[in-house]
């Protein structure tokens, strides 16, 4: 089975854009109250999909996301 090439190719991990959480937020946000932001989990759990990154190596500086015990929740 020979392998087919990509049309495009993923260079890096890029966070939600203005428009994308607009979209996404009315789908996931209830209105409480909440410790964490909703986008930085959401951006969070999708750089952990996106890049195959463990958990614990998620930790950015400056730290961009919650903690990783809170994206696991998430999940």
């Amino acid at each position: 089975m020979a392998k087919e090439k990509l049309k495009f190719k993923r260079k890096r991990f890029t966070p939600l854009t203005d428009s994308q959480w607009e979209v996404i937020e009315k789908i996931v946000d209830s209105g409480r109250k909440r410790k964490h932001s909703l986008r930085g989990v959401v951006n969070g759990i999708l750089k952990i999909t996106r890049t195959g990154t463990q958990w614990r190596n998620l930790e950015e500086k400056p730290t961009i996301y919650p903690a990783w015990e809170s994206l696991y929740y998430w999940t």
